[in-house]
């Protein structure tokens, strides 16, 4: 088994043992190629019905602007020389061109090279809209799909998201959908410089049938040679995928754990981790970056050898020098275009792990959350649990085996149990990050999934262990229990559970941050933060899960107290290791090993 960090990442060799093992297990001809899964992430665009055939006009224009320019060139040069005849006696395209340039301008070599210049404007006009319009397109594909991917992760079924890591999520919404971007360029790229190519290859055909077979020819060369580099890039891109992957999980773990790391003394061990996983990016990256040089230099190779053949098989077909030298000027004009579609192809193929990431995450059937289309207007009776049942995936032992209890409003209820019973999951039902397997949790008599959730959770709140303080201030934290409250109730909500004095201390107040994982605070002063969150919904349904284990026991009386007088009438859920006999509950539920085991009301004992 690798080696790995407290957190399960396997480190240094074994890392990359990983890394690469799994990169060669999903190599496999059955994968989407990098152009399958563009055309699919494509479909979520509706602009592409007018996107794409106008960057297409626009690039068609421009390869035709320059085209003309370069024959015109040839004039201009000629005209410069005093060799305007020789164009004439040669034929072919160019002498009809001149002929009429002449019709128009007379001889005239200041006419031409105005006319020449207008038309390098023109082109550069063009590829000026172009890159605006490229520019536009790729920011816009990185907004949806940003924002596509966010929707996922806010819309899924929690089960869903507990099982993919952390990094792996974080490095797909934040990197992976500007790769999505990315390939689209390159798409585009390699579309338009298509499009310049037909038209060059055109004129050159127009210029001398000879020359154009010629060229198509080593041009084919020159593209057989240059695809052998796509395969690696393709394994590359796989690779760096995984590896990119570990690193964002590696920085989440260095944010979000650092006081934990830092107390048992393990900087070196994280620098080390973080250390391989950065280094094993930047291999990765040098690999590809290598690879894709070498499209340069072979281009280059190509192009030179494809012009000497050229050259000489046009000097023995007896192809006139003002043709040859327009044939020569427009394969030169041609050649970067060649070499950027190999570019862009290369780079496609080592972005096709990404594309395939985000669209896995986008596409496909995902767990969604059970949303009833009834509005919850409030409770009248109890809300029971009728004999159910659920499992979590990869685990034998079931969470809950047919448990069945009620919680009856106006009622403070304990549920207890030890670490492991199922408290958690049954919370996780209530509040509906679950849906049960089996058996179901009925409100009224009616079930609890025929409401909708939003409807249903504006009438709960909780406080606990689980329910962390997220980054932001304390105001943004507090106010997610009520979104539209003032700050006349923050200060009340506050001052109700005593935090409010440690916050007015505080030099910035409700304004004041929270840092990753609420480490700016105490563990007490978090759970009086949270306490207050909750509170501040005015709930109907409040769950205390172990919500006031780290704050003294005078205080914690105190605040109960309050608690108690604002939640008269209402339903309150305790969750706790152990029953406890100062909470003065109605009813204890006691469960172990996911089954009711035992309920207690205050006047007495019921059979489980």
């Amino acid at each position: 088994m690798p080696a790995s960090d407290p957190e399960g990442v396997p480190t240094g060799a074994a890392a990359t043992d990983t890394v690469d093992a799994s990169a060669t297990d999903t190599e496999t001809a059955a994968a989407p190629s990098s152009w399958g899964e563009i055309a699919r992430l494509a479909r979520r665009f509706p602009e592409r019905r007018w996107a794409a055939p106008l960057m297409v006009l626009l690039g068609v224009l421009a390869a035709a602007a320059d085209t003309v320019s370069v024959g015109l060139a040839v004039m201009l040069l000629f005209a410069l020389l005093d060799q305007g005849a020789r164009i004439a006696e040669a034929g072919g395209v160019l002498a009809r061109i001149h002929q009429a340039l002449q019709s128009v301008t007379g001889a005239d070599t200041a006419m031409i090279a105005g006319v020449f210049f207008a038309l390098i404007l023109a082109s550069a006009g063009l590829v000026y809209a172009y890159q605006l319009m490229t520019a536009g397109m790729m920011n816009r594909v990185a907004e949806r799909m940003r924002d596509q991917v966010h929707r996922q992760y806010v819309d899924v079924g929690y089960r869903y998201l507990q099982g993919r890591e952390q990094g792996e999520l974080l490095h797909i919404l934040a990197t992976e959908t500007w790769t999505v971007a990315d390939g689209f360029y390159h798409v585009a790229r390699i579309g338009v410089n298509l499009c310049a190519i037909v038209v060059f290859g055109v004129g050159l055909f127009f210029l001398s049938w000879v020359v154009g077979l010629t060229a198509l020819v080593c041009a084919a060369a020159v593209f057989v040679l240059l695809r052998l580099l796509s395969r690696p890039m393709r394994r590359l891109g796989r690779e760096t995928l995984a590896a990119n992957q570990i690193l964002a999980e590696r920085m989440l773990v260095s944010l979000q754990g650092m006081r934990t790391l830092r107390v048992f003394a393990q900087e070196r061990h994280v620098l080390r981790v973080f250390g391989a996983a950065s280094s094993r990016v930047r291999r990765l990256a040098v690999r590809a970056e290598g690879l894709k040089a070498l499209i340069g230099p072979l281009g280059e190779a190509g192009s030179l050898g494809s012009l000497i053949v050229i050259v000489l098989v046009a000097g023995r077909a007896g192809v006139a020098a003002p043709t040859t030298i327009a044939a020569v000027l427009l394969l030169f004009r041609l050649q970067p275009h060649l070499r950027e579609i190999e570019a862009s192809r290369i780079a496609l193929a080592g972005l096709n792990a990404s594309l395939r990431s985000v669209r896995a995450m986008l596409d496909g059937d995902k767990p969604r959350p059970a949303d009833g289309g009834r509005v919850y207007a409030g409770p009248a009776g109890a809300l029971r649990f009728e004999a159910v049942s659920f499992s979590h995936a990869g685990r034998q032992r079931p969470a809950l085996a047919g448990v069945s209890f009620e919680i009856r409003r106006g009622e403070t209820t304990v549920l207890a149990g030890p670490s492991g019973s199922g408290k958690t999951t049954i919370l996780n039902l209530i509040l509906r990050l679950y849906d049960p397997d089996g058996g179901r949790i009925t409100t009224d008599g009616e079930d609890l999934h025929g409401f909708s959730r939003e409807s249903w959770l504006g009438r709960v709140a909780i406080a606990g262990q689980d329910i962390g303080l997220i980054e932001g201030t304390l105001a943004q934290n507090l106010r997610i229990g009520a979104r539209e409250a003032d700050d006349d109730s923050l200060r009340r909500i506050c001052a109700m559970v005593e935090i409010l004095e440690d916050i007015d201390a505080l030099p910035d107040g409700f304004a004041t941050r929270i840092g990753a994982s609420g480490q700016n605070f105490s563990g007490g002063q978090r759970q009086r933060i949270g306490l207050a969150r909750a509170l501040l919904r005015d709930p109907d349904l409040l769950i205390l899960d172990e919500a006031m284990s780290a704050i003294e026991p005078d205080r914690e009386e105190r605040i109960r107290t309050r608690i108690g007088a604002m939640m008269q009438g209402r339903t309150v859920l305790i969750v706790s290791h152990r029953p406890d006999p100062a909470f003065r509950p109605d009813r204890t539920i006691r469960i172990a090993a996911g089954r009711v085991v035992g309920q207690k009301a205050a006047a007495g004992d019921s059979a489980a």
